[in-house]
């Protein structure tokens, strides 16, 4: 994340990874598989090789299809779907050009000073949860394979003698395109190379004469899957540029930029953020990913040193506590 740091209050926040490495262990294995069932003649280094080959070629292969599928299933939505929260934002940016697995190009914000403003009938259900708050952070939307979210927390110098300390936030990001265009491109990248890589190793094997039993069998068994290899992680890594330049100009043509430095400008503000309310996965929390609309309340003045001098507070019905309250009726 840009600008600060978002962390799990005992969560994984390396969850997605450890899927990602299941997808590249079985990717690997079928690889292996495939190469020995090519095997003929006699076992030896060449064939050893190649096996090794096949392993490396399933691996890259399913390292960038695991990276796309768990892209795409990694939020799981709740009921009700979309809902809005107050607060003000403890840190906001935009992370770098979103290659994957690095980053995404996310517009990210932590929500803190946390109120709850709709639906003002959602019911406490989450385990150890005793208000709406706590509802929203740590109820586990269905097929999550949670049983409970983890609080997301900042930690930062809060006080005026620069001791460290722990802020309860809901996490809330807009959507670049860059990580989605790069998981794809990867997934198509890395499987085209691998084709192209088995293709040109036939090619080559018809082209030298080795395409026979025995020996030549193994080495023309090697030559493949060593192209293959090739091909799988440089068609992937390729692929995951061309996918997240591609997503990269489509969000410079959008207003993407634009919302996310409108709330960037107004982080001193109280905010009415409303998105749609998810599960993350492949952090283990719950986060409010994509924003759909943010309405800006009170502001405050920033005094030296570039800190608020007065906390944000707002109420469910969207006035401030220090108003005059509605006009009497006439």
């Amino acid at each position: 994340m840009a600008g600060c740091d978002a962390n799990n209050l005992g969560g994984n926040s390396s969850a997605g990874f450890g899927r990602v490495a299941q997808w590249t262990a079985l990717g690997a294995t079928l690889g292996a598989m495939l190469a020995a069932l090519n095997l003929s003649g006699p076992f030896g280094w060449a064939s050893f090789l190649a096996l090794v080959a096949g392993a490396v070629a399933g691996a890259g292969v399913g390292l960038f299809v695991g990276s796309m599928i768990d892209w795409f299933g990694r939020l799981h939505e709740q009921s009700p779907r979309t809902i809005t929260m107050c607060g003000d934002a403890k840190c906001v940016g935009r992370n770098g050009f979103g290659l994957q697995p690095f980053t995404d190009g996310d517009w990210t914000m932590n929500l803190g000073t946390l109120t709850l403003c709709a639906p003002a009938d959602l019911p406490v259900t989450a385990p150890g949860a005793v208000t709406q708050v706590d509802e929203i952070r740590t109820r586990a939307a269905p097929g999550s394979g949670l049983s409970v979210a983890f609080k997301s927390f900042a930690e930062g110098d809060c006080h005026d003698d620069n001791s460290k300390c722990i802020t309860d936030t809901l996490h809330c990001e807009i959507s670049a395109l860059q990580g989605s265009f790069s998981v794809v491109g990867g997934a198509v990248g890395s499987v085209a190379g691998a084709a192209l890589g088995i293709a040109a190793g036939i090619a080559a094997c018809i082209a030298l004469g080795i395409f026979t039993f025995g020996i030549g069998a193994a080495l023309c068994l090697l030559l493949v899957a060593v192209l293959a290899a090739i091909g799988a992680w440089a068609g992937g890594v390729a692929g995951d540029f061309v996918g997240a330049f591609i997503g990269w100009v489509a969000d410079e043509l959008s207003d993407f930029d634009k919302l996310g430095k409108t709330v960037e400008a107004n982080q001193n503000c109280a905010l009415f953020i409303t998105g749609r309310w998810v599960t993350d996965i492949s952090h283990q929390h719950n986060e409010i990913h994509d924003i759909e609309a943010v309405q800006i309340g009170k502001c405050r003045p920033f005094g030296p040193p570039l800190r608020p001098q007065s906390d944000v507070a707002v109420v469910g019905i969207g006035r401030q506590p220090n108003d005059n309250g509605p006009p009497p009726p006439r």
